[in-house]
């Protein structure tokens, strides 16, 4: 009896601590106030959860050297450090009033499309991030006798800067170049920023 005593100690040693060391640490883990729990949960979330957002916004222009205006709307979606965003712009120097005393004044309208990738920098409150791709310009000249239209390839460049309000909503700077074979465009959009991240 003694000798079987003995031997249930030992095996209870071995079998019970191991069980006891791995309950404790499974219970620190999921345990809501630790901060393992907060790391294994953010760290399951950036692997989860790729945020996404659309920028809404309107602002001032440049088409080639002539003042404009632009509206347009930005969707982007985030990979861990990087960013994918895909930009639809308006651009138009369209006066009514310069074109009824300027019978020789051209009216841009330009529309681009494009396609765009690079970095992001976050903190809790917001983001900086840059990037470049390829995209599309249509142009339109018209003039009071006449409309032209042609179509170009274009390198496109942006630069955002925005400020995460809630989880949902945003408020920030969107400013872009866009290099092609009709006129260059330059703007700046003040965004309303809706998505999730």
């Amino acid at each position: 009896m003694n000798q079987l005593s003995c031997v249930g100690l030992l095996c209870g040693i071995f079998i019970f601590i191991p069980i006891d060391q791995v309950k404790s640490q499974i219970t620190t883990e999921i345990n809501p106030g630790s901060s393992l729990y907060s790391e294994n949960v953010k760290s399951r979330s950036a692997h989860q959860n790729h945020p996404w957002w659309v920028n809404l916004g309107a602002g001032p222009a440049l088409v080639g050297n002539t003042f404009a205006m632009n509206a347009g709307m930005v969707y982007c979606y985030q990979f861990d450090r990087s960013i994918l965003s895909a930009r639809m712009l308006g651009v138009t120097n369209n006066n009514p009033t310069v074109q009824r005393i300027d019978q020789s004044y051209t009216i841009y309208k330009m529309a681009e499309y494009g396609i765009l990738y690079g970095p992001i920098w976050q903190t809790d409150c917001g983001y900086i991030s840059a990037g470049a791709g390829i995209g599309l310009v249509r142009a339109a000249y018209e003039t009071p006798i006449d409309i032209a239209t042609n179509t170009s390839i274009s390198l496109p460049v942006e630069a955002q800067w925005f400020w995460r309000l809630t989880t949902y909503a945003g408020l920030g700077v969107y400013s872009y170049i866009s290099l092609n074979f009709e006129k260059p465009l330059y703007g700046v959009m003040v965004c309303a920023q809706l998505g999730a991240w």
